[in-house]
C-alpha cells in the first residue's frame, strides 16, 4: 500500500536551465506540500547548493546547457559521493525517444519523467519511489558505508520475504558480492538468477563476476550475447572493452568503445575510457581526439577535471607538439589556480617545457610535482613524475620513485613492463630489467625472512620487519595485510600490547578500505576473535 507522504519535511532541489520550467516545477511541488525547495539554473549553482543543504529529492532536467546534461551531472554527484543512495534523483526530459536516454545511462537515476506532466502524475511517481526508498533505506546506508557483508544480509532478508522489492534486493546483492570480492559466489548467484529470470542486469553482473575471477572467455561470450539482445545497453560495451583490454587486446577494446560512442556520443566517461585504451596502445592521436572532446565539453563547467588537461598535454607532447601542450597547460594554470598544485599536471608540464626548450620552467614544474606525498599518488601520476625526472636528467630520483612503485605493486607484471619501457625510452635500458627484478625480489625476500623468523619463534622481530615495510610501502596491500596478521599473532602469543593492537587495527582497516575481499582478512578476523576470547577469559 502506498505511503501518505508528508512533503513539508522533505528538501527538494529543482535543476533546470529554463526559467519557465523552473517556475512551473516550483508551482507543482508547492501544490504537493513541499516547503523546503531550492531552485538552480545550472550545475555550478546546484553544486553550491549541495554545500549548503541536504536534499531528499532532486528533479533535474536532462538538458542543462553549458555543455552539461543531467546524466553527466548525476554521474558526477554519485562518483564523488556528493549524494548518497538514499537521495531520490528524477530526470526530467522532453525527449520523445527518451528510451535512448535511459539505455545510454551508466549511472541510472531513480526514474524519468517525460514532459509535459501534471502535479498528479508527479505525486503518484514520488509516492511510489519514496516508498521504495524507505523500504531500501537500511541497505542504502550500508552501501554508502561500504559494509558489503551487511548489505548482503539485509538483501537476503528482503529476498526471503519475497516482497515487492525482491528484484531490487537481488540486483543490489549481486553488486555487493562483487564489491566484497566474492566473485565465485557472485557467479553462482547470477547463474541462479538467470535460471529464474533472464534479465539484462543479471547477464551483465554475471559477465562482471566472470571477468573479475579471470574467466575472460566466458565473460566475453556473455557480453557479446547480451549486446546482441540489448544493443542499447551501454554498460555492456564498456565492460566488454575492459575485458578485451585486460586480455591484452586493445584493438578489440577500442572497436567496442567506438561502437558505444556511435550509439551514445555524449558520455564523458566513455571518451575518457577510449583515451585510456589508446594510451595503452601508444596511439596518442586517438588520445588527443578523445580528450579534446572531453576538455571542450567540460570547460568552465563543474565537470571539468584537471587530469583531462594533463593527459591531453602528455598526448600532444608525445605527438611532437610540446609548445601546444605548454599553451593548454598554461591556460589551465591561469584560469584555475588550484591546478598549480596538481602533481600530474606539473609532471606533464615539466616534460613539455623541457622538450619545448625551456629547461628552467621544466625544473620549476618538476619541483611542484615532487612536493606531493608520493605514498598517496595514483600509479599514473607516479609514472608521470618519474618520467619528468628522467626527461630533466634527474635519473637517480626517477629510479628511486620507480623502485618504490614496483615494490608497492610487486605482483603487477603489466606495470613492471611499463616501468621497464619508460626506463628504456629514456636511455636507461641497461638497468631497466634489473631494477624491476631486484625490487620484486627484495619484497619476496622480506616476506620470506619474516615468515622464517616467525616460525623460529621470533614473533616480535617478524612483526617489526613487516610493520616497517608496511609503513614504507602503504600501498602494498599484501605487505600491509601480512603486517596486521603478524602483529595480531605476536599479541596472541606474547601478551596484550596496546600499541601493537592499535597499529594492527590501522593496517587491517587500510586493507578493508581498498580490498574488502582480500583473502588475508579472514585470517586476520580469526586472530582478532582468538585474542578477544583468550584475554576475556584471562580477565575473568
Amino acid at each position: 500500500m502506498a505511503l501518505t507522504t508528508n512533503y513539508s519535511n522533505k528538501s527538494l532541489l529543482i535543476l533546470d536551465d529554463m526559467p519557465e520550467a523552473r517556475s512551473s516545477l516550483r508551482s507543482q511541488v508547492g501544490m504537493l506540500g513541499f516547503e523546503r525547495v531550492v531552485v538552480s539554473g545550472n550545475a555550478r549553482d546546484a553544486l553550491e547548493q549541495f554545500r549548503k543543504h541536504r536534499f531528499d529529492v532532486i528533479l533535474a532536467d536532462y538538458y542543462l546547457g553549458e555543455g552539461t546534461d543531467g546524466q553527466q551531472f548525476l554521474e558526477f554527484l554519485r562518483t564523488r559521493h556528493i549524494i548518497g543512495r538514499g537521495v531520490l534523483f528524477i530526470m526530467v526530459t522532453a525527449e520523445k525517444r527518451y528510451e535512448s536516454v535511459v539505455t545510454a545511462a551508466e549511472c541510472l537515476p531513480d526514474d524519468y519523467l517525460l514532459k509535459p506532466f501534471t502535479a498528479e502524475v508527479l505525486k503518484l511517481r514520488l509516492e511510489r519511489l519514496l516508498e521504495k526508498k524507505q523500504r531500501l533505506a537500511r541497505i542504502d546506508k550500508l552501501q554508502d558505508r561500504g559494509d558489503w557483508t551487511g548489505v548482503i544480509a539485509a538483501c537476503d532478508e528482503i529476498i526471503e520475504a519475497r516482497d515487492r522489492y525482491m528484484v531490487d534486493a537481488m540486483r543490489i546483492k549481486g553488486n555487493a558480492l562483487i564489491a566484497a570480492g566474492r566473485h565465485d559466489d557472485a557467479v553462482v548467484f547470477y547463474q541462479l538468477m538467470l535460471l529464474e529470470r533472464p534479465l539484462p542486469w543479471s547477464k551483465l553482473g554475471l559477465a562482471r563476476a566472470l571477468h573479475l575471477r579471470g574467466d575472460s572467455t566466458d565473460s566475453k561470450d556473455t557480453l557479446n550475447g547480451l549486446i546482441a539482445e540489448a544493443p542499447q545497453l551501454m554498460a555492456a560495451y564498456d565492460l566488454l572493452g575492459k575485458v578485451h583490454l585486460a586480455s591484452g587486446d586493445p584493438d578489440a577494446a577500442l572497436a567496442v568503445l567506438d561502437s558505444a560512442c556511435a550509439i551514445s556520443p555524449n558520455s564523458l566517461a566513455r571518451h575518457r575510457a577510449v583515451a585510456s585504451v589508446a594510451e595503452e596502445k601508444g596511439d596518442f592521436k586517438r588520445v588527443e581526439q578523445a580528450l579534446d572532446k572531453v576538455v571542450r565539453r567540460t570547460r568552465n563547467t563543474p565537470l571539468r577535471e584537471t587530469n583531462d588537461i594533463a593527459r591531453l598535454g602528455n598526448a600532444l607532447t608525445e605527438l611532437g607538439e610540446p609548445a601546444k601542450a605548454v599553451s593548454i597547460i598554461g591556460e589551465a594554470l591561469t584560469n584555475y589556480k588550484g591546478d598549480a598544485q596538481d602533481p600530474m599536471l606539473a609532471a606533464v608540464e615539466a616534460v613539455a617545457q623541457q622538450k619545448a626548450g625551456n629547461p628552467d620552467k621544466a625544473r620549476a614544474a618538476l619541483e611542484r610535482a615532487l612536493q606531493a606525498d608520493a605514498t598517496k599518488l595514483p600509479v599514473a601520476t607516479t609514472m608521470a613524475v618519474a618520467k619528468a625526472c628522467l626527461s630533466t636528467g634527474r635519473h637517480d630520483e626517477a629510479q628511486g620513485i620507480l623502485r618504490k612503485l614496483v615494490q608497492t605493486h610487486h605482483e603487477a607484471t603489466d606495470l613492471h613492463q611499463r616501468v621497464s619501457t619508460v626506463l628504456r625510452d629514456h636511455g636507461a635500458a641497461a638497468i631497466a630489467e634489473s631494477l624491476v627484478a631486484d625490487s620484486v625480489n627484495e619484497i619476496i625476500q622480506l616476506n620470506n625472512d619474516a615468515v622464517r623468523r616467525a616460525r623460529a619463534g621470533e614473533l616480535g622481530p617478524a612483526a617489526q620487519m613487516l610493520t616497517e615495510a608496511a609503513q614504507r610501502l602503504p600501498g602494498n596491500t599484501q605487505i600491509v595485510a601480512n603486517a596486521a596478521a603478524a602483529l595480531y599473532f605476536d599479541v596472541l602469543h606474547n601478551g596484550l600490547d596496546a600499541e601493537k593492537v592499535r597499529q594492527a587495527q590501522v593496517f587491517q582497516k587500510a586493507v578493508q578500505a581498498v580490498a574488502p575481499g582480500h583473502p588475508k582478512l579472514a585470517e586476520i578476523a580469526a586472530l582478532v576473535s582468538q585474542i578477544r576470547e583468550k584475554f576475556a577469559a584471562s580477565a575473568q
